[in-house]
């Protein structure tokens, strides 16, 4: 059985942001915003990412 080649897919999900891309160009240009830096089009990680320092920031308030 041959191995599909990579432009064979039709779309592709990014796991780090949830979005889905009808091209593996559209999303390889996509995932460059992920490699070191946060990317701010993904509102999920921007969330997150608040609201952990939000409660790091209240537990040691408590802790004084």
């Amino acid at each position: 059985m041959d191995k599909p080649s990579r432009n064979n897919i039709s779309k592709v999900y990014c796991e780090k942001c949830d979005l889905i891309f009808e091209s593996r160009d559209r999303f390889e240009k996509h995932l460059d915003n992920h490699t070191g830096v946060r990317c701010e089009v993904c509102p999920i990680d921007t969330v997150i990412a608040k609201f952990t320092s939000l409660f790091k920031r209240r537990s040691s308030e408590n802790l004084e």
